[in-house]
């Protein structure tokens, strides 16, 4: 760490005089304890130093005057600024009987422990002091109207509740009449609502549009959203509650079930419902608790597949939990329900190959360093553009300059192949020299050679005889013993465009003649404009791949790769997939199942859903965040209006001075000494709990190891599918720690033992600069809840970032940045991207109409495929919502002529073939030959089914009187469709020859879940080529 500040270290000197003038610097007595307490009061809990000053002398002052025994004083000193510490003292504080705490300590007749208890006790705030905070907080948008309003009705249940002889509903009317018997079902099952809470209730009862309010961890939130619900179901509403994740909708619904029914209002949960009656059952009750996933999901299964879930249920009222989380952090995340399209396995082989291509790539330094070329490769590749060198010739060279020993052109000439064996022994040196006799040889040939040295670092070895803008028309060269070179990129981009250019090399688009070279990828035509605009997409994620970590960006399950929000909630998100290819990426990287890519045909954003509840959302958080982030929602939630409710007591959390240390090794250590200096008991304090908060599951095991046995007992929560009740069930016991990601902030309710409390509370300590202030906040919430003391510290890790104050800055301007690219861009494309959806619904409508509600399977199945695709391939965020409309109409219009005439929209072989299935189950041959006759005739590379299809509608339309020319042109299909299998599991063979030469830190001999999906693929493809074998053997005969 640096050297203190000029302001620190003259505060230091400050306290040390001190100390000096009451004879408290000897060794013995610890002084840097008492320093640090001292430094703490100003830098922690905003004492100015002359109170500090002020404070100490009157606390000598009462030691002299009631315990006078010198030896005592250090100790006693420490434990009584713990005790102001502990408690967040301020200067501006005063106790029950209106005193600061200057005058209580210099106050004879005020024990010592009555100072104490009087410092500690804290009385829930009244109704006036609760009234004025909420006027004093800039960001509140309330006027003196709302807060009178709110005061009157407050200030009258109030007095009925503490009065029994004043707690007739009857008595009242209106809102007094609503809040007091809300109040008196929730005293009925739980307990009397706090006056904060009512507050709360008021400013969203008294609110015509939305509200969102900002209520501290701890203080009762679920209370307060089962009241308000209550109130617009009584007024007849529908009201859908949005937890942020299923565990907290189930845990409210079962806490709050017996107020709901205390008041005959029916209630529901989404959750887990697997049977639809049941879900059409839960959408019936006036409440309805679950995920805005499940709100999202259902909504899609009503519209989309038409499976009627929400019945007559519209969006009347919505109240969201953890509002600012969901509208905010996760407002563009999309819930689709999958659609199968088997037609995009079409890609895998071109996928691998790209994975392939992309994990021959690195980054060395700065540079990116291509895939290994033996030099005669390179040498021709720079010389013969535009000419016809023979490659002979080269070798020759080659032979001439020593790095082929002589007769080998000889050899060579023969069997090229030998050139690997022939050059094992060429060293870096050796090549240089090579390549210098090329540049005289060929002047217009010029290299820029590189190797690496010892520490791994790549040097240039023809530096000083280039300049500056000679260096830069060279080609720059990687030189690797044994005679191989590598291009080098001095960015990634130019590298990709390298690798595109290597990719359409080996891309082939059907119908086409197939080749010998089993390295090519054969793709299907229909899926050319796909490939076309995603490419380079594809391979950026490759790259993407690469960089991605496990236990950091995701975790490895049994079912496969699975995201984890390691930046705001630390969630695993089982349910989410990535898309462009990312999925099957990291798949292939872990040779985990590949899953299939997929075309989103069905969406709902949070923020798409949350708009249609129009001027009726209510969100309640922690944690609303800064100005540019209230002012965001608002601008997306038209008329939408915020509020801060001040905590039912003083808040007594201290926050130690962050630090940033230098480097892992040094961040760990000082994590661990923080964690153990605060679990072990010290002179002036009994042991404390702590809570470790880590940004990824890695750094979280990490510090769990190297915690090892200092601490008397220590906990990892990491992952939502881990059983994890007894972290929530039992309270913490001094000495315990719980090291976890995340997941233990927004939402997580810790609850400590006494002695905790006593000793000072929850220790948190966030090892990581949380990517915005919110995220931060809710993590230094699960301490100092209710009352109770704690404190929390944020300890990062950086080489060069500067002061914690400038790096908060950084981080709140980068969030500015982010939220402006949020309104400007990510807002309106989901807009226009929705907009583009309800119009596809609209269509589907009109399929469901003039099909008397019942079309084909086939049909919805080609047009959602149609749709999926075009949103791939056609919708261009630039363009305006009008004329994407208008093209989507247009080319709908086009697609569902062509499904009257049985025609595939998107010309895909698949669809003509399942067409011809159905035709041929229903006994119409003649037609389903037709339909087989498309598909061949659309793309004869990939009809294997619809050859053998035909073949056999062919011999069965025939029944015994086979024609010759009936039995020839089925042989003909048989054969073909032979031909076509051979290329299916040619293809499958290539996704896996190209996945395997990537195989990290496995027997090349072992078999993974990659390897068993891909080869069970291949199995069925052999099963068709075994029954195509044997129905030629008995056409044959026949």
């Amino acid at each position: 760490m640096d050297e203190p500040d000029t302001d620190n270290e003259e505060l230091v000197n400050r306290f040390r005089t001190l100390l000096t003038a009451h004879g408290l610097l000897s060794p013995s007595n610890n002084e840097a304890l008492l320093l640090d307490k001292l430094q703490g009061l100003v830098s922690n809990i905003k004492w100015s130093p002359t109170n500090a000053t002020d404070l100490f002398n009157a606390l000598v002052g009462r030691f002299d005057s009631t315990i006078n025994d010198r030896s005592r004083l250090l100790s006693w000193m420490l434990e009584m600024l713990q005790c102001i510490e502990v408690n967040y003292i301020t200067p501006g504080w005063r106790c029950q009987t209106g005193k600061a705490l200057i005058e209580l300590v210099r106050d004879k007749t005020v024990t010592d422990e009555h100072l104490k208890k009087s410092v500690t006790d804290d009385t829930e705030k009244q109704l006036d002091e609760i009234l004025e905070e909420i006027r004093q907080q800039k960001l509140n948008q309330v006027d003196e109207k709302l807060l009178d309003d709110v005061k009157d009705i407050v200030s009258s249940v109030y007095e009925d509740l503490t009065s029994p002889s004043h707690n007739d509903v009857s008595q009242r009317s209106g809102l007094k009449k609503d809040l007091l018997r809300l109040c008196q079902a929730v005293e009925k099952t739980h307990f009397r609502p706090r006056q904060t809470q009512m507050v709360s209730w008021c400013i969203m009862a008294l609110s015509e549009t939305g509200r969102l309010i900002q209520v501290g961890t701890g203080e009762g939130k679920s209370c307060i959203v089962a009241m308000f619900a209550a109130f617009r179901a009584m007024r007849g509403e529908k009201v859908d509650i949005m937890s942020s994740s299923s565990v907290l909708a189930e845990r409210d619904l079962v806490e709050w079930e017996r107020f709901y029914d205390t008041l005959k209002i029916s209630v529901g949960c989404n959750t887990n419902k697997q049977d639809p009656d049941n879900l059409k059952k839960c959408y019936k009750s006036q409440v309805v608790y679950g995920t805005v996933e499940q709100f999202a999901g259902h909504w899609l299964c009503h519209h989309f597949q038409r499976k009627d879930t929400f019945g007559q249920r519209t969006f009347q009222c919505a109240i969201v939990d953890e509002v600012d989380s969901l509208m905010l952090d996760k407002g563009l995340h999309m819930v689709y329900i999958s659609s199968d399209m088997p037609a995009l396995q079409h890609l895998n082989p071109l996928l691998a190959f790209i994975w392939a291509t992309a994990n021959q790539y690195r980054k060395i330094g700065t540079e990116t360093v291509g895939q290994k070329y033996p030099f005669l490769h390179v040498v021709l590749e720079n010389i013969t553009k535009g000419k016809d060198n023979d490659k002979f010739t080269i070798l020759q060279m080659a032979e001439d300059t020593g790095i082929l020993m002589k007769g080998s052109v000889k050899d060579l000439r023969k069997n090229l192949s030998l050139l690997t064996e022939k050059t094992a022994h060429v060293t870096v040196n050796q090549l240089a020299k090579f390549f210098e006799t090329v540049e005289k040889r060929f002047p217009s040939c010029k290299f820029a050679l590189h190797c690496m040295n010892n520490d791994g670092a790549i040097e240039e070895l023809n530096k000083g005889s280039q300049t500056d803008t000679d260096r830069r028309q060279r080609v720059p060269l990687l030189l690797i013993n044994g005679g191989f070179c590598q291009y080098m990129y001095s960015d990634e981009k130019s590298a990709l465009k390298v690798i595109e250019a290597e990719i359409e090399h080996v891309l082939r688009f059907t119908p086409c003649e197939l080749s010998l070279d089993t390295s090519s990828c054969y793709v299907p035509g229909f899926l050319s404009d796909l490939v076309k605009s995603k490419l380079k997409v594809w391979i950026e994620n490759a790259f993407q791949a690469k960089r991605m970590t496990v236990d950091h960006e995701y975790i490895i399950e049994k079912h496969g790769i699975v995201p984890v929000d390691y930046s705001c909630t630390g969630v695993v998100e089982n349910n989410m997939k990535w898309s462009d290819g990312l999925q099957q990426f990291l798949e292939m990287k872990h040779k985990s199942k590949l899953s299939d890519m997929t075309a989103i045909t069905n969406y709902m954003s949070n923020v798409g859903l949350l708009q249609k509840y129009r001027g009726q959302i209510f969100g309640i958080s922690g944690t609303l965040g800064q100005q540019a982030e209230t002012e965001t929602l608002q601008k997306i939630y038209k008329g939408i209006k915020t509020c801060q409710i001040p905590s039912f007591k003083r808040r007594k959390l201290f926050e130690v001075e962050g630090v940033i240390v230098d480097d892992e090794k040094e961040w760990i250590e000082k994590i661990c000494n923080v964690v153990t200096a605060q679990t072990n008991p010290t002179p002036y304090r009994a042991q404390r709990a702590a809570l470790v908060i880590c940004e990824t599951i890695n750094r979280a095991k990490v510090l769990y190891r190297a915690l090892g046995n200092k601490v008397k007992s220590k906990r990892l929560y990491i992952s939502n599918n881990m059983d994890n009740t007894a972290i929530f069930t039992t309270k913490l016991q001094a000495g315990e720690v719980i090291i976890a990601t995340n997941l233990a902030g927004r939402g997580t309710d810790l609850k400590v033992s006494p002695s905790v409390n006593t000793a000072g509370g929850l220790f948190v300590v966030q090892t990581f600069l949380p990517k915005n202030a919110r995220v931060e906040a809710q993590a230094f919430g699960r301490t100092a809840r209710q009352g109770s003391p704690g404190s929390a510290q944020l300890i990062v890790c950086s080489d060069h970032l500067p002061e914690i104050k400038t790096v908060k800055k950084m981080r709140d301007d980068s969030v500015a940045e982010e939220l402006t690219n949020y309104l400007e861009c990510a807002i309106p494309k989901l807009k226009k991207e929705e907009e583009l959806f309800s119009q596809y619904l609209d269509e589907l409508d009109e399929v469901y109409k003039s099909n008397n509600n019942k079309p084909a399977d086939s049909d919805l199945s080609a047009l959602n495929e149609f749709w999926g695709m075009w949103l791939l391939t056609d919708f261009n965020v630039n363009d305006s919502i009008t004329n994407l409309k208008t093209k989507l109409n247009e080319d709908l219009k086009t697609a569902r002529q062509k499904l009257g005439q049985r025609e595939s929209p998107l010309s895909n072989l698949h669809h003509n073939t399942a067409y011809g299935n159905e035709l041929r189950e229903k006994g119409h041959l003649a037609e389903s030959i037709k339909m087989y006759t498309k598909a061949i005739q659309e793309d004869h590379c990939w009809a294997a089914v619809a050859y053998y299809n035909r073949a056999f509608a062919s011999l069965t339309q025939q029944h015994k009187d086979q024609d010759p020319k009936c039995i020839s042109q089925a042989l003909e299909d048989l054969q073909k469709a032979l031909k076509s299998v051979e290329l299916y599991c040619e293809q499958i063979e290539v996704t896996l020859r190209y996945c395997k030469q990537q195989t990290e830190g496995l027997h090349s001999d072992s078999i993974t879940r990659f390897d068993g999906h891909i080869l069970t693929r291949h199995k069925v493809w052999l099963c068709l080529k075994e029954n195509i074998d044997e129905a030629i053997k008995k056409v044959n005969i026949t």
